[in-house]
Parts: structure tokens; sequence; C-alpha cells
């Protein structure tokens, strides 16, 4: 594929609420120190520093040591983003910042270099009851970023001791994640436990974290998710029921036997996973049920039906595959030398990452597609390098007139690349991949060119590698409706700067 775009972080201390918000994991703005021209100096060579790849040792070290937080803040994400794994000795010479939005980013930055020799140290927070929520949820997400069998021995232990509370409940919803990211196979007895909890926020995530790794061992359990109560916990258990999971004659025909039924749930996701799943099976019933939902007015299910019926009649070898649109990474092109001056960092910073930290109101996109409006708000104080070029495609009109060339249901909407767009290195940050996150085409980190991307679902398994430029705030219903060549017919931005 060429985008994988746009999981779920929120992290609030109030977690469930901010999940069913979709919210990001970063808390609310309160009132902060004012940024002096010096800072706003010192930002400007972090900006840069961080475009050019440039692990600076001395100026990044003298701006983790910065009396202003911000400073400090933005200094271990450049690290993060950097992604030398020398930071790491850099963010450690210090105990964690006094700041807690400043010890979650450096708790992130380093989860982002991806070091396998760090797990103890990620586990250090993760399992010290008086680390912050903030702290200890990066430290969860942190590990499923590693993978390894180490990383996945500290959340077992985790998940196994730690008690569901307001301050907890964020960190057992990340290090669910998590471990359904880690690589190895492992005793699921934690994850099951887990999927008891009252909280359905709790639930999905550790019947997502059973989906994942598509372990049998996990399908007695999913056939019972199948009928949860809570629609985001039934679409990860109908997902997980596709016929290659099932380890036993007995199991499939019982896996089966719940998907045909989901297929008439009452929540459309769950719909759609039922067909995507049921074109797993080639037995007459499941080729009767994707033949009648072939029929069906619903985008979504009659586009996933004929893609299950396609794969029981592929193509010649010679014809183009793959659903709605998918592709290949093949090789990750090198972004062009950066050769834009100090001053012009500096701009951007006034431009974009002041005003977003004193609270301005950000900047909000409005795009018209054949299916209606859609209104997208901006992050710039996070990625105002991919906000600078979201705004100057948007102003120049190139992005009206290109299509989404590949949509694929309760997925991603991606529209195709935009004629003049530039190839930007990646911002990410604590922001998560959530439903109706903004994000661009890529193929991995510093890889992507606009076509922007719209997703329908959250994307955990994607966590670290993309950057959230924005989230729709109007119009969800249309990115749900969209097709296959739908187009931006039209678009402008409605507040600026």
């Amino acid at each position: 594929m060429t985008f994988y775009a746009v999981p779920l972080r929120g992290r609030q201390i109030v977690f469930a609420v901010a999940a069913m918000l979709c919210s990001t994991r970063i808390a609310p703005a309160q009132t902060r120190r004012p940024l002096a021209p010096t800072d706003i100096d010192d930002i400007a060579r972090l900006v840069m520093l961080e475009d050019h790849r440039d692990f600076d040792t001395t100026d990044l070290s003298r701006l983790l040591a910065s009396k202003h937080p911000e400073v400090r803040r933005r200094a271990a994400l450049a690290i993060g983003r950097i992604a030398n794994k020398s930071g790491f000795a850099l963010l450690t010479a210090h105990p964690l910042d006094a700041d807690t939005a400043v010890a979650a980013t450096e708790v992130f930055a380093v989860g982002q270099l991806k070091d396998s020799t760090r797990v103890e140290w990620f586990d250090s927070l993760l399992n010290n009851p008086r680390s912050a929520p903030s702290v200890a949820s990066e430290a969860a997400t942190a590990l499923g970023k590693i993978k390894s069998a180490a990383a996945r021995a500290v959340l077992v232990r985790f998940l196994s001791t730690v008690k569901s509370s307001a301050t907890r409940d964020a960190a057992i919803g990340e290090a669910l994640l998590s471990i359904g990211r880690c690589i190895p196979r492992g005793d699921i007895t934690p994850i099951v436990h887990w999927t008891e909890s009252s909280n359905p926020e709790i639930r999905w995530r550790a019947t997502w974290a059973l989906f994942r790794p598509r372990d049998p061992s996990a399908i007695t359990t999913l056939l019972n998710l199948a009928h949860d109560k809570s629609a985001d916990v039934r679409v990860w258990a109908v997902r997980a029921l596709a016929k290659p999971q099932a380890d036993s004659a007995e199991r499939t025909a019982q896996a089966e036997k719940t998907i045909l039924a989901a297929i008439n749930d009452e929540d459309r996701r769950v719909r759609t996973e039922a067909v995507v799943a049921i074109g797993t099976y080639s037995d007459s019933a499941a080729v009767a049920a994707m033949n009648a939902a072939k029929e069906s007015t619903d985008w979504w299910i009659s586009s996933s039906a004929a893609a299950g019926l396609a794969r029981l009649n592929p193509p010649p070898a010679s014809a183009v595959g793959g659903r709605q649109g998918g592709g290949g990474r093949g090789a990750r092109p090198v972004p062009p030398p950066i050769t834009r001056p100090l001053s012009e960092y500096k701009a951007l910073v006034e431009r974009w990452v002041v005003p977003d930290y004193n609270g301005a109101k950000r900047p909000t996109a409005r795009w018209e597609t054949d299916r209606g409006a859609i209104e997208i708000e901006l992050y710039p104080g996070d990625a105002p390098l991919g906000v600078e070029e979201f705004v100057r495609i948007v102003e120049s009109g190139t992005i009206v007139g290109t299509k989404f060339t590949r949509v694929v249901p309760d997925f991603v909407d991606q529209e195709e690349t935009i004629p003049g767009a530039h190839r930007l290195r990646d911002e990410v940050s604590r922001h998560g991949l959530t439903r109706a996150n903004l994000a661009w085409a890529s193929a991995g980190l510093d890889t992507g060119t606009p076509g922007y991307t719209l997703a329908n679902a959250v994307q955990p398994h994607n966590e670290g590698d993309f950057t959230a430029l924005g989230h729709v705030i109007k119009g969800m219903d249309v990115v749900d409706q969209m097709q296959l060549n739908d187009k931006i017919t039209g678009a402008k931005m409605v507040i600026m700067r």
C-alpha cells in the first residue's frame, strides 16, 4: 500500500470521554508563559533542525535546558523527529521535566527512537504508580513501537497487575494497543481480562489487541465479543473472525455463522467488516451472502462484497489487483535537500506556532466534494511545515479536481498526488491517528507527497509513523460516504491568519 496513515491514542486523564470525542492525547491549553523573541528564535532553530534531520548535540542540549517549558518541549519533540538514537542520552541526562507536558513529550521522543535497548527505561515509567498519567501512557505506546518480546513482557506484567482507575485507564488503553502491535505471540490471558471491563473504550482496545496478531487461541473470546453491546468492540471482533485465523473446523463454522449474522448488524461499520470477513470463506453460504451484499445501495457494503468475490475469481496475473486502489510501498524516496534559510523558519514559527501557542483560532479549510462539504481544522503548532504546504495548495487551487483514487471502506479515503505538491518530512506528534484524522499519502516516514488522506477509523498499527496534520470538524458523514474517484470540486481557507 502507499498509505496506512490516519489509528487512536486519546490519552487524556478522563480516558473514556477523550476517546469518544476522538481527541488527541494532548491536554487542553491553559494559561501559558509568553514566548519572548529569544524563545521564538530558539523554536525556529528547532524547526530547522527537524526539517534538516540535523542532530546538533550542542544546540539540542542547550534548548533542552531552556528556562521556557515550550522550548524544552519542542527540543524533546525535535529529538524524536530527528530520530538519532544518541538522543536518548540527551533526554535522560537529567530527570524527567517537572512540567508534565514536557515530560510526556520526552517519553514520546524516546519512543520515536524505537530503540530495543530502552525497554527497561519504559518499564520503570509504566509500572511506577507515581508516574503522571500522560507519562505512563507514552511509555506504554513506546513499547508498541519497539514490538519486541521484551516489550511484550513488560506490557503483560503491567496489564496483569494494574487496576482500573481514572488515572490509569489511559495507560491501560495504550498498553492494550501496544501489546497488539508486538510481533511475538504470547499469553493472551492479560488481554482477555480487559475484554470484561465495564468501560467500552478499554474493551475495544482489548478486542483490537486480540485481533491484531491473528492468534487462533483468541477465537473463542472473539466469538463472544462479536455480540458485545458496543459496536466499537463488535467491529474488531467480527473483523478477527476471518477464516485464516480460525484453527479448527468447528470454530471455523462458528466464526462463519457469527459473521453471516453480523452482516445484518445495526452498525454500518460492523456490517462492512462482516462482508469483508465473509469474503475469506468460499462455501455456498459465503458466496450467496456476498452476491446479496453486492447489490446493496451502500457503497461500503457493495464494494467490499465485490472485492471478496474478486478474490474467489482473481483476474489474470497481468491485471492490476488490490482493494480499491492499493499499491506497494516499493523503494522509499528521499526528500530533496533542504535549502531554506533560518529566516524562513522563523517566519513559519511566527505565522503558525506562536498564534497556536497563544490560543488563537486554528486555521480551517473547507473542501467541496462530489458527496458534500468537509471542514478541516489544522494543527499549526505541531505541524507548521505541513500546514504551510496545505494552505499553499488550497489557496493555489491546485487541489481542485483531484480524485480520491484509493477508498477503503471503514479505513481511509486517499487522494491522488496533487500537481505541484512538495514531498514533506513528517512532523509526528502526540496527536494520535484517530478517526477524522488528516494526513498525507506516504510510503513511510519522510516520504510523503500530498494527496491527502482522511481516516474513517482509528489506526493503532500506524502510530508514530505518520503526521497528524489536522482533523475533520464537520462533514464526517461525507467522508464516510466517499466513493472511488470522487473529486474535490472546490477548496478554500475559511479561518486564516
